[in-house]
């Protein structure tokens, strides 16, 4: 019996020093397959207090100094969306894997020429969506695939977070790649496009704020199959942070947060309130019995109680499944990315990069209904 050769850990550099790049460096010793060997940053003196504070071997003051250190073999890309298709070109073209924070880029046309780059240097590329690898979201995928809630028809996805506007704000600043859309909303663009695939036709709407980024958005899509996804962003507000998927057979439900959850509810379409065929008119006796009687309240208010408290008792019980993980979650996305460079895989199945494009691109579609347009655009 032959033994496994053990793999060595993946050797990486991040690039930037801002509030993600920090959470990486945090969540990194938790993965497996990982080891963080350098910091680049714009100046000497933001990349050693970096290597300072997460302990980090080697600081580089310039960009091009991390991406071309021998000691490296994977670059994360940490920097504003405006500046991931630069940084993540510089490290494509100095031979280094790479792991790009969300949005992928600030568009479609960026996302195609930098997975062209990749292949052609057969090189591993993948969005940084952490999401996709949390533990819930694999059992997602196998409820899914399982046919737990039968043909899904549609998905609902809400992510709203009240950021204050600034000056200074990243999130409002057009310059940066802005808005509730790109920074929040591709989350909900991503689950959709991961359970329905691309869709057939996209509607979208937002409010422009004085800087010129929109403070919160909405997009309907519409699928080939009939399904259709409705998604909400904003940072001018706290939202539900829910999402669910309905299907013919049931639904499941996402608690907030629900790009980072710890549990799914299953809910099966047995005992599912309804106002048709026996139990409706069983329900509409009830009603009529009770209003000739003077059992109920002839007034809206009285019919909406009695009628919430009979869905009440019709709701179905969900299952529970508890999926908890360790740190933030972004180790996961790490050791996909090692696991996937150990097998010589240029990307990921859980996140390919014609995905990542078609995101992109749907994104690309709202935006444009909206009015947003990012400077050299």
């Amino acid at each position: 019996m032959t033994a496994s050769i053990p793999i060595a850990p993946l050797r990486w550099g991040i690039l930037g020093t801002g509030t993600i790049a920090g959470v990486f460096a945090r969540d990194l010793p938790l993965s497996e397959g990982a080891k963080l060997v350098a910091i680049g940053s714009r100046n000497s003196s933001t990349a050693n207090a970096f290597a300072a504070t997460h302990k980090v071997p080697q600081a580089h003051g310039a960009y091009a100094d991390l991406v071309n250190d021998d000691e490296v073999d994977a670059i994360y890309v940490a920097t504003p969306a405006h500046l991931h298709a630069e940084h993540v070109a510089l490290a494509l073209n100095a031979d280094k894997h790479v792991l790009c924070e969300k949005p992928f880029t600030l568009n479609g046309a960026q996302a195609r020429e930098l997975v062209s780059v990749a292949r052609s240097k057969n090189l591993f590329l993948m969005e940084a969506m952490w999401t996709r690898f949390l533990p819930a979201m694999h059992q997602l995928r196998t409820l899914l695939a399982e046919g737990a809630i039968g043909e899904v028809l549609q998905v609902h996805a809400d992510l709203g977070l009240a950021v204050a506007l600034g000056p200074k704000a990243r999130i409002y600043s057009r310059e940066f790649g802005g808005g509730s859309w790109m920074d929040l909303g591709t989350y909900g663009v991503s689950l959709a496009h991961m359970i329905l695939g691309e869709p057939e036709s996209v509607q979208g709407a937002g409010h422009l704020v004085e800087t010129g980024v929109d403070g919160h958005a909405a997009a309907l899509l519409k699928y080939a199959s009939g399904a259709v996804a409705l998604l909400s962003s904003s940072i001018q507000s706290a939202g539900s942070q829910e999402a669910a998927i309905v299907g013919t057979k049931g639904r499941i439900h996402l608690p907030a947060p629900w790009w980072c959850p710890v549990e799914l509810h299953v809910y099966p379409l047995d005992d599912r309130p309804s106002l048709s065929g026996h139990i409706g008119r069983r329900v509409a006796g009830s009603v009529s019995s009770a209003l000739a009687g003077g059992g109920m309240a002839r007034t809206t208010a009285g019919w909406g109680g009695s009628m919430s408290r009979w869905m009440a008792r019709r709701a179905a019980r969900p299952q529970r499944l508890h999926r908890p993980f360790s740190g933030i979650g972004l180790h996961l996305e790490a050791s996909e990315v090692a696991r996937c460079v150990a097998a010589r895989d240029l990307e990921s199945p859980l996140m390919p990069l014609n995905e990542s494009i078609a995101i992109m691109d749907t994104l690309d579609q709202v935006r444009a209904q909206m009015g947003l347009k990012f400077p050299g655009e």
